[in-house]
């Protein structure tokens, strides 16, 4: 996976915790109405790697961080 992606994935989880997952779907939502169909499977993307990073092995290397 994109390691930007990650990076920013573990951001939007440090900034909104358990909403992050959400929150990145409200995203894609916007640009979706807007037309914005490449910004939106973005943050699609984005949305994935929250929900990857909710892995208890994943959770446990970002409170380790």
């Amino acid at each position: 996976m994109n390691t930007g992606l990650n990076l920013f994935a573990e951001a939007l989880v440090f900034v909104h915790g358990l909403g992050a997952e959400s929150e990145a779907a409200k995203h894609a939502q916007i640009c979706e109405r807007l037309g914005d169909m490449e910004t939106a499977e973005t943050w699609r993307q984005l949305q994935g790697a929250v929900r990857s990073l909710k892995r208890p092995s994943d959770c446990a290397k970002l409170q380790a961080a």
